[in-house]
């Protein structure tokens, strides 16, 4: 029996089952444009600041020393006590000092009695020779021995004045109100031997000074603001909310810093309740003026790339652009853009993390200020 031939056409359709398979068209599905979140920068007036940092440190400092010899006899404080003005601190074998202030108030007595007597015998020798009961010689030796005995009188002064000083310095006083330190040396210690002997620090607590340093384009700011008005000067420890101690400048540097581009402020605070302490760090800020209008975005909306500060706009045909502004002062949540945006730009302010200079997407319209969120640090 002959083999069976396989049917003529099965070969032709099995070929062209492959052709058409191979031509099943590609797969062209494209993802959607992301969603974004835009709004206008909000449009107010706000309070324009500088922003620096700094340390507190005592007007006044002053160490304590033993300026005369002797031993320590009493301490009249506490160490770490708040003083007064004028309190006694320390104490140094004062009789010996006393006995030659003694000393000296005597010499000055027997010296002015000296010369009120030779004041007498000299006018009573210029009478004497208007009759000539009295010769010339007589007359110029009283009136040389008055002379001598008035310089005594001078000398005794000063010689009491020294005598007063320096008993003065056997009881050491604070020199102004504030804190005083522990004491360096014990009751019965001789001091003052040779050269002064450290006792304590006494640091005036009120007022306070914080020296900071600004860049010079916000020295030029700071000038102009300060011939308008009176500036102010705010300041937060590093545990504190916002700026709660308000101060005044007191001194601004004759000239900016060569080397560091910088002017150098300093700006003075009370304390009458001693919350601020010498040595603190601060954060500062410094008023200079009202900006009209200002835009502001959200803070988080600002970025830093290569080209400096930016934002995601969203144009017209809604595709992303980047651009380049110049940040100033924080409001809250929001930051006032100086230069670089207009009113009605449409900032990206959700989903920055989706979009992309040049990439097209969603947006979806938020009023200004919506999605701004955080601390008012003002």
């Amino acid at each position: 029996m002959k083999p069976r031939r396989p049917p003529q056409l099965a070969l032709p359709l099995l070929l062209s089952l492959t052709l058409l398979g191979g031509c099943k068209p590609r797969d062209e599905y494209q993802a959607p444009p992301p969603d974004v979140t835009v709004a206008p920068p909000l449009q107010r007036d706000v309070t324009e600041y500088l922003e620096a940092s700094g340390q507190l440190a005592a007007v006044n400092t002053v160490e304590l020393v033993a300026r005369v010899q002797g031993s320590l006899q009493a301490i009249g404080y506490r160490d770490g006590e708040k003083v007064r003005q004028g309190d006694l601190l320390f104490t140094i074998e004062p009789a010996p000092y006393l006995a030659q202030l003694e000393q000296a108030k005597a010499s000055l007595a027997s010296a002015e009695a000296k010369a009120a007597f030779s004041e007498r015998q000299y006018r009573r020798h210029a009478d004497l020779a208007r009759t000539d009961a009295s010769s010339r010689q007589q007359v110029d030796q009283a009136l040389f021995e008055r002379d001598a005995n008035r310089a005594t009188v001078t000398q005794a002064q000063a010689s009491l004045a020294q005598a007063e000083i320096t008993y003065g310095y056997t009881h050491v006083l604070a020199p102004f109100a504030g804190l005083v330190t522990a004491h360096q040396a014990n009751v019965g210690a001789l001091v003052g031997g040779g050269q002064p002997t450290p006792l304590a620090t006494i640091i005036q607590l009120d007022p306070l000074w914080v020296t900071f340093t600004i860049p010079e384009q916000d020295a030029l700011r700071l000038r102009a603001a300060r011939m308008a008005q009176d500036v102010a000067v705010e300041i937060g420890l590093q545990d504190e909310a916002g700026y709660p101690h308000r101060g005044s400048i007191d001194y601004v540097a004759p000239q900016i810093d060569a080397a560091t581009g910088t002017l150098t402020l300093r700006g003075q605070f009370d304390n009458p309740d001693h919350a601020l302490l010498p040595g603190a760090f601060v954060r500062i800020r410094v008023t200079i003026g009202l900006r009209k209008a200002a835009l502001l975005v959200p803070d988080a909306a600002i970025h830093l790339d290569r080209g400096g500060w930016t934002v995601l706009t969203v144009t017209d045909d809604d595709v992303v652009q980047a651009r380049t502004i110049s940040p100033g002062v924080r409001e809250g949540a929001m930051r006032v853009v100086a230069s670089g945006l207009g009113a009605d730009d449409r900032i990206i302010v959700e989903g920055l993390q989706y979009a992309r200079a040049g990439q097209r997407v969603r947006p979806r319209e938020t009023p200004p200020g919506a999605d701004a969120h955080g601390d008012d640090n003002r």
